[in-house]
């Protein structure tokens, strides 16, 4: 059975063929990068780093208090939600679900992987589970054996060893990245979040987070527009 772009369902298009997935691919590592593009720190470090250092009150002005205060948990959720993109994208890129399993007889070992932290591949879970249309969804076609609402894995969980030894982050990054998101969900719940912390390792962390992250995300960016 070939179908095209449209007779299949957006959620899982990128499970049925190599020109759906890229397709795909392009769109969540385009969407990484504009994203850790966006965040205020990053586009704004060598004032923050200037300001942050000065001993003068004067000089602390509207970079410092957006990036250590006002802008803290926006540019969490950014980063965040571009190494969610950024992550799932290698999974699918390397033939691995991110989609979250339904479990049933038919799935019910994939599920339990799942559930353990155990990444699953695209083609054993195709052989077990197809693609089929049951009218549930304008009548297009759609891979059986998924979560109502095909939800996908959690992005804390694409930080955990097994799934970075296929995506395979900088450990020290990845290190930062679960900082950053315990942080980020506890900056929900807390309107003040301030911590004694010396200056120049802040600086030093926050250099390192920026420069690692955008190399990795403008690498991939630039090898798409090569493989066109």
């Amino acid at each position: 059975m070939k179908l095209t772009i449209t007779e299949t369902l957006e959620d899982t298009r990128a499970y049925y063929s190599e020109e759906f997935k890229e397709l795909v691919l392009e769109e969540l590592y385009h969407n990484a990068y504009r994203t850790l593009r966006s965040v205020f720190i990053f586009e704004n470090f060598e004032q923050y780093e200037y300001q942050l250092k000065s001993d003068k009150q004067e000089d602390k002005n509207d970079v410092y208090w957006k990036a250590s205060y006002y802008e803290k948990l926006t540019d969490y959720i950014k980063i965040a939600l571009a190494f969610e993109n950024y992550n799932k994208a290698v999974l699918i890129e390397n033939g691995y679900l991110v989609r979250r399993i339904q479990k049933n007889d038919k799935t019910k070992d994939f599920w339990t992987l799942q559930e353990k932290g155990q990444p699953v591949t695209i083609s054993d879970f195709k052989q077990k589970c197809g693609f089929v249309n049951d009218n549930r969804f304008r009548k297009k076609y759609y891979l059986e054996g998924l979560r109502k609402g095909f939800p996908t894995i959690n992005y804390s969980q694409t930080l955990k060893e097994e799934y970075q030894k296929i995506i395979g982050l900088n450990t020290r990054l990845v290190y930062q990245l679960k900082e950053l998101n315990e942080k980020r969900n506890k900056l929900h719940f807390f309107t003040d979040f301030k911590g004694a912390f010396s200056v120049s390792s802040h600086l030093e962390k926050w250099r390192f987070i920026k420069d690692c992250s955008l190399n990795i995300l403008e690498q991939k960016i630039d090898k798409l527009i090569l493989e066109k």
